[in-house]
């Protein structure tokens, strides 16, 4: 590593023309509006080892949660340390041997080795009469083929079980080309009985915004012999090169000159930028590298399109429409990495277009972060996409704050997954305004359902969208989205004060993604009431659940307090849940998640049909339930 510094102290690299200084650091305090943060001291995670075998120990006891056939086979398929001590715990799944594309799930394990959330995809037990393909792969393989404008080359299909509602057997095709003159790397399932195309996804993600020349900044770069590359020692695979792949090199550290045409000055921008994200994914989140693992992608400028993408391997960068600027300001370079934090962390970026505008949001998201980590007067932290340069004349290509300025939706509904990926981040991105500012910021952001919401600072909001990443599945989903964010807050501020959870609750409210089915409750729980008027027994059996005083509950007619005491016998975990039918479906209203059989629960009722759920943990025995309603 060189050390030749102004300072001497790093590797600093200067603009030409320009003065090489420190820019002022990232402040200690949340910017934004502010909440109370993690209390991150004593919060130390368990050995990987502990926490696989945690994992293990509870997908044993709980096989049907998981929607388990005889024939699946589960294997860890990665750890990642999250923020407060949470590890993360992904599974894949084989059925007879076949990969399950939708049957991935993740395990949250706390300091103290407990389970403490769980997210899963598959909606129902694979039962195939046989894994026997009727369409040939060569036919596969040209259907394939048949979903991109210009094939380079298509990979041998390989045979899996799609798990996306009926389970089906199908045939899985990487397509390598280009579409519309964009680079493309389609996966593409076809269905190994009548070759339809069951679902596909794009590995090359599209971006679009402005550069824009930060002067005087220093970035990594390193030393071989007398020559110096843009290839940074202290970031590893940070690094800037050409189209060609050849990374930039110079007789000196000093690079560019300042022009928006030059590739060499858009590569100081690029490494700038991604210096910023490298930093800010490590001391706001925790993560190592835009990868998780030490490492991140390199980077290209020079792309002859009006545009900038991520492919999985690399991240490539292109000029205005004018031509006056490349398109490297740090909300651009930091959105195309945030597609390979989205890549990298558990569920890939395998989904419909659905989860295609949760990852277009995710850039977003990841955008806004490092503007705000890297706090610098040329380019102020702001919640817009591409501000920096008049991409076509009409400023910025997309606003989280009011995503209906340039026409995206900011309200969830059924109809996103029919929307472009770009239009269809508005939802995500305004719910992320809305936690981290609030809707009375400035600028003011609206609601979908006319409340008024409190931020909490951009950096808890980004601890908890990152933490509830690390919950990922495939095929994700805005409300499986809301799930993972609540549980992910639940982990990181505790059930005691609920502040924090409330706000990401009435966040999601906002943008029109409701309630969901198992989601966790915070301070409804604990203390039970008088318990008094009616009593039930039943037996609960591990990893199961038990319904009083019946499936389909009870209807309370006016609003008030339900109250529910739960007893078992000595070395059995029993839960208790407070469940509220909510269409077709019930959703946990309240509940208490204590470690033997002894369980209550107060809550606030409003009218409507309540049911009990006692689920066994682990251990099995008779268990009595007395509760009273209003």
């Amino acid at each position: 590593m060189s050390t030749r510094t102004l300072l001497g102290a790093a590797l600093a690299v200067t603009v030409s023309g320009a003065l090489a200084l420190g820019l002022q650091a990232p402040s200690s305090s949340d910017p934004g509006t502010h909440s109370h943060q993690p209390a991150t001291k004593g919060h130390t995670a368990v050995p990987d080892r502990v926490a696989r075998s945690a994992a293990r120990s509870y997908v044993g006891d709980h096989r049907s949660a998981f929607k388990t056939s005889p024939h699946d086979t589960f294997r860890q398929a990665g750890t990642t340390k999250g923020t407060a001590g949470t590890q993360y715990v992904a599974y894949d799944r084989t059925y007879r041997g076949l990969p399950v594309i939708g049957g991935d799930f993740v395990l949250a394990v706390d300091p103290s080795g407990k389970v403490t959330g769980r997210s899963a995809t598959q909606p129902q037990v694979i039962r195939l009469r046989s894994t026997r393909p009727t369409v040939p792969a060569a036919t596969a393989r040209r259907t394939a083929m048949r979903q991109v404008g210009h094939v380079q080359r298509a990979s041998k299909p390989q045979l899996v079980v799609l798990a996306k509602g009926r389970p089906t057997l199908a045939w899985q095709t990487l397509v390598v080309g280009t579409t519309k003159h964009r680079p493309t790397r389609l996966t593409v399932l076809t269905n190994a009985r009548n070759n339809k195309v069951l679902s596909s996804w794009d590995r090359v993600v599209d971006g679009s915004g402005a550069g824009y020349y930060y002067p005087g900044v220093t970035i990594g770069t390193s030393l071989s012999g007398s020559t110096y590359r843009m290839s940074d020692s202290t970031r590893s695979g940070v690094s800037c090169a050409n189209q060609a792949g050849t990374i930039y090199t110079g007789p000196d550290d000093a690079w560019g000159n300042g022009s928006g045409t030059n590739l060499e000055t858009g590569c100081v921008d690029v490494l700038y930028s991604v210096d910023k994200e490298v930093d800010m994914l490590s001391a706001w989140l925790g993560r190592s590298g835009v990868k998780g693992n030490g490492t991140s992608y390199p980077a290209r400028v020079g792309l002859n399109d009006v545009n900038a993408y991520f492919d999985g391997t690399k991240t490539n960068f292109g000029h205005s429409q004018d031509g006056a600027r490349q398109l490297t300001a740090i909300d651009i370079v930091a959105h195309e990495n945030g597609h390979g934090v989205f890549e990298t962390t558990p569920g890939g970026s395998t989904g419909d277009n659905e989860t295609g505008g949760m990852n277009e949001a995710t850039g977003d998201i990841f955008g806004a972060l490092t503007e705000a980590y890297a706090n610098n007067p040329n380019d102020p932290a702001d919640f817009t996409v591409g501000e920096e340069a008049d991409l076509v004349g009409d400023g910025p290509i997309r606003y989280m704050y009011n995503p209906s300025i340039v026409g995206d939706p900011n309200c969830w509904s059924s109809s996103i997954k029919n929307a472009e990926v770009h239009a269809a981040a508005g939802p995500l991105n305004h719910w992320f305004y809305l936690l981290s500012q609030g809707s009375a910021a400035s600028p003011a952001s609206p609601t979908c359902n006319g409340s008024s919401v409190t931020g909490v600072g951009i950096q808890t909001a980004g601890k908890i969208y990152y933490n509830a990443m690390l919950l990922k599945t495939t095929y994700w989903t805005h409300g499986k989205a809301r799930v993972a964010t609540l549980t992910a807050a639940k982990n990181l501020y505790g059930s005691t004060d609920c502040t924090t959870f409330n706000r990401v609750k009435a966040a999601w409210d906002a943008v029109s993604v409701p309630a969901q089915s198992g989601e966790p409750t915070c301070g409804t729980s604990g203390g039970g009431g008088t318990c008094t008027k009616v009593t039930a027994t039943g037996t609960a059996s591990s990893g199961t659940s038990t319904y009083k005083p019946s499936s389909t509950g009870v209807t309370v007619t006016t609003a008030g307090t339900i109250n529910g005491c739960l007893t078992g016998p000595s070395g059995v975990d029993l839960d208790l849940y407070l469940q509220k039918k909510s269409g077709s479906s019930w959703v946990d209203v309240a509940a208490s998640e204590g470690s033997t059989a002894t369980e209550s629960i107060t809550y606030a009722a409003a009218a409507g049909t309540y049911r009990w759920d006692v689920y066994a943990y682990s251990g099995s025995g008779a268990f009595t339930l007395k509760y009273d309603t209003p």
